[in-house]
């Protein structure tokens, strides 16, 4: 039965049952929550597990959407399997998410992660105590507004099949939208080193797809959008 929070949470599994076990243990005492299993062998077996084929992270992200847009929901949340988190993190991550599905203005959130592991200097905690304002934000954890994710999903998994640029893209789109892109730096975790990609094919992909989308930006070059969270009700 569908929560009142507004919030499906999707934890993204290739491989890692382990982990994606956990994170669903965690967050469906709050949220609605699904495991997609891409690929895995052996499947996950958790009963929120939906197996699918190795549909790349790019095909994640499209069933992510339908389940959240089919479904109703305000937000989607995306977390990559084989994040990191403390149990103290947990519980602060959980309120944080409560909370930013009331806000206004808000297009994307996520936690900061700890001075180790892989991720980009905006990603890592700046010790600020508090959420801050970003220029984009990486794919490993997202919260999504739903209206924001229908700009960039479905993406054209024949153009974009491994899934590097879509976070830079829901950035982009936040910045013409006017919602901010936030990285909370009370919450920390760890994002480990990647999966074995090609490097240069993914990135010869996110720039094929970016070349697709109309008007287009990095918003690297950009400046963050700066205010207070806006509350509803």
């Amino acid at each position: 039965m569908k929560m009142n929070s507004g919030i499906l949470c999707c934890v993204f599994n290739y491989n890692d049952n382990v982990h994606a076990s956990e994170w669903a243990d965690r967050l469906s005492p709050h949220f609605d929550t699904v495991i997609l299993d891409s690929g895995s062998n052996p499947r996950c077996q958790h009963p929120l597990a939906v197996p699918l084929d190795n549909i790349y992270y790019s095909g994640l992200m499209n069933e992510a959407f339908r389940r959240g847009k089919e479904g109703g929901y305000g937000w989607v949340m995306v977390v990559t399997s084989d994040l990191e988190i403390s149990a103290g993190n947990t519980v602060k991550l959980t309120a944080a998410m409560k909370d930013i599905s009331r806000a206004a203005n808000v297009g994307l959130y996520q936690p900061s992660t700890a001075w180790k592991g892989r991720s980009l200097p905006q990603s890592r905690c700046h010790f600020t105590g508090k959420m801050r304002c970003s220029n984009f934000q990486e794919g490993w954890f997202h919260l999504i507004r739903t209206d924001l994710m229908e700009k960039v999903c479905p993406v054209d998994v024949t153009v974009n099949r491994l899934g590097w640029g879509i976070d830079l893209a829901l950035s982009h789109f936040a910045r013409i939208m006017g919602l901010l892109v936030l990285v909370d730096d009370r919450i920390r975790v760890v994002h480990p080193g990647g999966r074995g990609y090609n490097r240069e094919e993914a990135l010869r992909q996110m720039r094929a797809w970016h070349a697709t989308i109309p008007g287009y930006t990095s918003p690297r070059h950009f400046r963050p959008l700066k205010s207070a969270v806006e509350y509803q009700p």
